[in-house]
């Protein structure tokens, strides 16, 4: 085990602050092109009315049903909290979407580092298997979304596009970083 010492936990701080702040930009990215992407999406795969109302489908329309709101809300309702209301599960979901982003950031930056295969694809790679690992596995696991083959194709097209664009952020956002380093 190496020691720790002033210069040693600076370097662990600065380390993992390089790796959030492509966390953010990822996150900002991501959430500047869902709406687009949804509309682009919904364009080709016209989801039902019923459609939309499925958890982690309509992030324009029910922002409120999206995975971290209905996650938050339900975490409330356990640890026997009040109800949380539409607006607090939305801005719960902001700060639970920024930090997750700003987790992976960390998590893909000290990756990536170590290994360049993580980065092939400029990011687009990672943030597929972000996807599949979070909407494919995770979140159906806890029973808090359907798994993506059984949601509406529009919605499985914007979420995996977004994460995609998710991780090319995320990379191009790592690379500057590394860059001016």
């Amino acid at each position: 085990m190496r020691p720790m010492g002033p210069a040693s936990e600076i370097a662990t701080t600065s380390t993992r602050l390089r790796g959030a702040i492509p966390g953010l930009v990822g996150s900002w990215v991501k959430a500047f092109t869902e709406p687009r992407l949804q509309v682009v999406a919904e364009s080709a795969w016209p989801p039902s009315a019923a459609q939309k109302l499925e958890v982690g489908a309509d992030p324009r329309g029910h922002p409120q049903n999206m995975p971290p709101a209905v996650i938050v809300g339900r975490l409330a309702s356990a640890f026997g909290h009040r109800t949380l209301t539409d607006d607090e599960r939305v801005r719960a979901q902001r700060v639970i979407h920024y930090g997750f982003g700003c987790g992976l950031g960390v998590a893909y930056s000290a990756v990536a580092k170590r290994w360049r295969p993580a980065s092939r694809g400029g990011g687009a790679a990672a943030g597929l298997a972000i996807y599949a690992g979070t909407h494919g596995i995770v979140l159906p696991a806890a029973g808090v979304q359907r798994p993506p083959w059984r949601l509406p194709w529009a919605a499985v097209a914007w979420e995996a596009a977004s994460h995609v664009a998710f991780g090319a952020a995320l990379e191009s956002a790592r690379r500057a970083l590394e860059a001016i380093e």
